[in-house]
């Protein structure tokens, strides 16, 4: 059953370096009802985003191995495209300031129950629709 209503038609970039988490995660996303796109690097997603118009949040991971991080891409994502969701997590990182985070997206460190992901997914979501 997905958590949020409008869930079947948001579509969600996710962007994470680790193959088992990215599976997961997006596994989590999709049984939720959420749309999925799942990429590996800061380059990938945003290859995406200049290809898709239907993208309305993108969930970044900090912790990439990439000249360009999660948060970069966040703040570069941000600019070009602003009216963009955007949910930022690490498992590495503990606390980041609200004003690190561009827009009115969010951080949330790993590991984190389920629920408060796809609860912050949906908002994300919802401020877009908006």
């Amino acid at each position: 059953m997905p958590l949020h209503g409008n869930a079947m038609r948001t579509t969600v970039l996710l962007m994470e370096s680790t193959p088992a988490v990215r599976t997961r995660v997006a596994a989590v996303l999709d049984a939720a009802g959420f749309n999925v796109i799942a990429t590996e690097s800061p380059y990938a997603a945003w290859t995406t985003l200049e290809a898709r118009s239907d993208v309305r949040v993108l969930l970044a991971d900090l912790d990439v191995s990439d000249a360009v991080g999660g948060l970069e891409l966040a703040r570069k994502v941000h600019d070009r495209w602003p009216s963009l969701g955007l949910v930022i997590t690490s498992n590495h990182v503990r606390h980041l300031r609200p004003s690190d985070i561009p827009g009115d997206g969010c951080f949330l460190p790993r590991p984190l129950p389920e629920e408060t992901l796809l609860q912050e997914v949906a908002r994300a979501a919802d401020q877009v629709a908006a």
